[in-house]
């Protein structure tokens, strides 16, 4: 028994392309339909069985349509009798696009949607890093931008490696990893149970919190991180490249992501990218000053204190 008729996902890269492989391997959906502008990701997508079907044009992946080069145009409607086929719609839009994306694909999403009733209550999510500069564009002022009854409720699975492509997508990514969801005070409590359910049949465990305090906690748990990794990265010398090593090497693992993604989620999150940052320089001073006084005792307990921090983590 499926859980959904028809999952739809707006770019099918890494994220996507593993909501696509989970919903299928997890008989989320019934059918799930890729939208990509890139036709080599449409291409992948559907060679690594991440989608049923995989179009490059938004109002078909959302509203649907009947072709005869479709081998089962069930996927895309319902014989309701007289000769007359009634299409699916999806009852879940995930936007797996950079950031600012998001906001674009929302609306488009809501203004495409077919006017006829069974078109109609599309819940709409997103997998972004940062959350404010998408959020605070619909909530609470949704009935002004969205049309057709759509809403849109915030996501972010933690979850992902600096691997890009749906070639990368694995259908256990979201197994026990944490997904935020950023409802709005004005939220619909069965749009949150839905996305809740949508998640937690994933594999993923979820909680839910406002999309600044979101933004501030990724801020320090993934945005700084990142940057952190790149700068070390970037400053390596040619001649001290040989010498690196493992730790070197998983150090600055993720300065291997994608740097048009990753300037995008930055751009998106400066203040509290920025007040992290701040944080940082402040923790490196007194580390510094541990090294330079001879204070070997406090930099021990330095040393202590990050090691049960980082043994604690799962």
């Amino acid at each position: 028994m499926y859980i959904f008729s028809r999952v739809t996902i707006i770019g099918v890269g890494a994220i996507g392309g593993s909501v696509g492989l989970a919903a299928k391997a997890r008989r989320v959906a019934r059918t799930v339909i890729g939208i990509d502008i890139d036709s080599d990701a449409i291409e992948s997508a559907l060679r690594v069985g991440a989608v049923d079907y995989a179009v490059s044009d938004l109002d078909e992946g959302i509203n649907g349509f009947m072709s005869s080069d479709i081998s089962d145009n069930s996927f895309f409607s319902d014989d309701i009798g007289g000769g007359v086929r009634r299409r699916h719609k999806p009852e879940i839009v995930i936007i797996a696009t950079p950031v600012s994306l998001v906001g674009r694909y929302v609306v488009d999403v809501s203004n495409i949607v077919h006017n006829e009733d069974y078109l109609r209550n599309i819940l709409i999510t997103d997998v972004a890093s940062t959350k404010e500069t998408i959020c605070s564009q619909f909530y609470d002022i949704d009935s002004r931008l969205l049309q057709n009854d759509c809403r849109f409720i915030g996501s972010h699975p933690i979850a992902g490696t600096e691997k890009s492509g749906v070639i990368n997508g694995d259908s256990n990514l979201f197994v026990n990893r944490l997904v935020a969801i950023t409802p709005s005070d004005s939220s619909r409590e069965l749009d949150i149970a839905m996305l809740l359910r949508f998640w937690q049949s994933l594999g993923a465990m979820v909680v839910s919190m406002s999309y600044m305090e979101h933004d501030r906690v990724l801020a320090r748990t993934s945005h700084l991180p990142h940057l952190i990794s790149a700068l070390l990265a970037g400053q390596l010398r040619s001649a001290d490249a040989k010498y690196t090593g493992t730790g070197f090497k998983s150090t600055t693992r993720l300065a291997a992501g994608k740097p048009a993604i990753w300037k995008d989620v930055i751009e998106n999150n400066t203040d509290a990218i920025l007040e992290a940052i701040k944080e940082y320089e402040e923790g490196l001073k007194i580390l510094r000053e541990y090294i330079e006084q001879k204070e070997w005792n406090k930099l021990t307990d330095f040393l202590e204190n990050a090691k049960t921090k980082r043994d604690s983590l799962t």
